[in-house]
């Protein structure tokens, strides 16, 4: 038998229920991975068929569709992030390519992540160009390699400060064993 004391209230620590049901928030999350499927099918055109403001101005003739791939990629984006947001919603599983629980809840958590693969894409893109010389080079690498360095810079500098509740400096390079701050 359990007894309760009136005068003593309990607060419930659950998140409010959401509006969607189980089957709706499954839906929304089938629809965002067909959603992403859409969105890297278009990535891949625009890829082979540049638009129109993408292609140089010598190149007005070229066979090109004039299919708006930059715009639908956009649009793509905006609608990718509706869709998850209304999936999370639900609580629906998110793919895990989406970021992980506390990513969600902090979305600044997934700097970390950021910065490990823009590190590794810049170490890829520094082996391929010593490997690479004269007309076998890729003229993109240069490119890619400063993109990369830009992004590190830019992440760099939203890294947490202050992990709650810890208040661990994550700007500082030191790299923790695990255990390690245990005690």
């Amino acid at each position: 038998m359990l007894v309760t004391d009136p005068r003593r209230t309990t607060t419930d620590a659950r998140a409010p229920e959401r509006e969607l049901e189980g089957s709706a928030a499954h839906l929304l999350r089938l629809c965002l991975d067909l959603q992403l499927d859409a969105l890297m099918l278009t990535l891949g055109a625009l890829a082979v068929d540049p638009s129109p403001e993408d292609r140089p101005s010598s190149d007005t003739s070229a066979a090109g569709s004039d299919i708006p791939w930059r715009r639908w990629i956009g649009e793509d984006v905006d609608l990718a992030c509706q869709l998850a947001g209304a999936a999370l919603a639900g609580h629906a599983a998110l793919p895990p390519t989406l970021g992980s629980d506390l990513g969600h809840a902090v979305p600044v958590t997934i700097i970390d992540d950021l910065v490990a693969r823009y590190t590794s894409m810049l170490g890829l893109l520094g082996d391929l160009s010593r490997r690479s010389d004269g007309a076998a080079r890729p003229p993109e690498l240069d490119e890619g390699m400063s993109r990369c360095e830009a992004r590190l810079s830019e992440l760099r500098g939203h890294k947490l400060v202050n992990t709650p509740p810890t208040g661990i400096d994550l700007r500082a390079e030191h790299h923790f064993l695990p255990g390690e701050l245990l005690g």
